[in-house]
């Protein structure tokens, strides 16, 4: 257990949450000890400054006094000053360095005028003072001297309290921000375990799998809707890949099996009357076969979201050169073909592949006509629906496909239990319903009653 803990603990130490936080607290420990570097010197040398105007001020009094009083009254003054007064010195020496007024002894070896720190002797005690003093020292005529001074203990009492209470905060912040680091990387780990243990699983063929969400809304539940989102595409892709798979080994499976046994009796030409007719019936197989892959790869190439050639694509124009096309098929199997477009121009414009559309329109005009009787009628028009998005429609009054099949006719290869007997791949709503989605659009089935309406909604722009 212990060496698993350490383990644990190793690992939080390498993620990059950690080392994130060891960067942010670094920055932090940073800015907080400029902060209190700050309040520290403006803290200490403004008291600093306000004791060396103060001896200023002083000297300054007493100097007035002498030039007004003489000696007399400056030691009078000096006296004056000195008594009561602990915090503050004031001294009176003659040229020999006996004291002549003040609060305490001249200390020894400061001879100079001008700013010194020095150490006071108590007179009473006999004992030196702690504290740094600030003096200033001035020379009087006849050799005698004045010194005006002020005991700095209290500033540098502040001073240490100060700078103990900047190492308890940095050690204070360091030991919050190492802990705060170990918790966030701890919490984040486990959001991030997640994530791995969804990976795994998905790599081992669970496709099912999915990262959990903790209903937070955060960043993590997002990354980890995306990646479910993601996942829920795989596994369609997936199905689909199936699907096809599947699909391809069933129906090719009778139409395989009907080219071998047609080139078989090919070979036996004392058997067949008309070994022609065989080949070509075996080359129409070939044919119908090359169809259903072409359909395929025609899907596959739209799904995979490819660098198709993206151009605007005047609906209106399309529909009527399409219609046209097989206006004359439907003449020739008696059903009536009509087309109406009331969406021109901007209005039927949308950004996309003119040969993937066009392919698009040909699959439902080519399922109407194949669907609708003799004497019935197909028609294609072209509105709009709404301010931003164009509306194809293809209706015919054939049989029409069930509620419950308007889904699934978009799968690849299925195909109505009534339709088995027609000829068809069940691949050309599949190929419909990917252009639309691939430009941003629908498909919409819908009955006619009877038959169907199918709709190619579509963005404009």
């Amino acid at each position: 257990m212990p060496s698993d803990r350490h383990r644990h603990l190793g690992r939080l130490l390498r993620t990059t949450t950690f080392r994130f936080a060891l960067i942010y607290l670094g920055l932090f420990i940073g800015s907080v000890l400029l902060v209190l570097w700050l309040i520290y010197w403006s803290t200490a040398g403004f008291l600093a400054g306000q004791a060396d105007t103060g001896i200023r001020e002083d000297m300054q009094a007493l100097a007035d006094r002498y030039r007004t009083g003489g000696m007399a009254s400056l030691a009078e003054a000096v006296n004056e000053r000195g008594m009561g007064n602990a915090s503050s010195i004031y001294i009176l020496s003659a040229g020999s360095g006996a004291t002549l007024a003040g609060n305490q002894f001249w200390p020894k070896g400061v001879d100079e005028a001008g700013w010194a720190n020095l150490p006071v002797k108590d007179p009473s005690s006999g004992q030196v003072r702690p504290g740094d003093v600030r003096a200033l020292i001035a020379v009087l005529p006849g050799g005698y001297r004045v010194l005006v001074g002020r005991d700095l203990g209290e500033v540098r009492v502040l001073r240490e309290r100060l700078e103990r209470v900047i190492g308890w905060s940095m050690g204070l912040a360091l030991v919050l921000g190492l802990v705060g680091g170990l918790a966030m990387s701890r919490v984040w780990l486990r959001r991030l375990d997640g994530v791995t243990r969804t990976a795994e699983a998905i790599r081992e063929g669970m496709l099912v799998s999915r990262v959990p969400l903790t209903g937070s809304g955060d960043e993590f539940d997002q990354l980890a809707h995306t990646l479910n989102a993601m996942l829920d595409r795989i596994e369609a892709l997936v199905a689909g890949i199936r699907h096809v798979s599947q699909g391809i080994a069933h129906d090719l499976r009778t139409p395989l099996t009907r080219l071998r046994t047609r080139l078989e009796l090919a070979l036996m030409h004392d058997t067949v009357e008309n070994p022609r007719e065989v080949l070509e019936a075996a080359i129409e197989e070939v044919d119908h076969l090359l169809a259903t892959f072409r359909a395929l790869l025609a899907i596959a190439e739209v799904e995979s979201g490819g660098n198709l050639p993206i151009a605007p694509v005047p609906l209106d124009t399309l529909a009527l050169s399409t219609g046209e096309l097989y206006d004359a098929v439907a003449e020739d199997q008696g059903i009536t073909f009509t087309m109406a477009v009331e969406a021109t121009g901007p209005a039927a414009t949308v950004q996309g592949n003119r040969q993937l559309l066009g392919q698009a329109l040909a699959n439902l005009l080519d399922n109407a006509l194949k669907y609708t009787p003799e004497g019935g009628h197909v028609s294609l028009t072209v509105t709009a629906d709404g301010p931003s998005r164009v509306k194809v429609t293809v209706a015919d009054n054939g049989p029409g496909i069930p509620a419950e099949d308007r889904e699934r006719v978009r799968e690849r290869f299925f195909r109505l239990d009534r339709d088995q007997a027609r000829p068809g791949s069940g691949l050309g709503l599949s190929l419909v319903d990917a252009v639309a989605q691939r430009h941003g659009g629908t498909l919409v089935l819908d009955d006619n009653g009877p038959g169907l309406k199918a709709q190619l909604l579509l963005p404009v722009g």
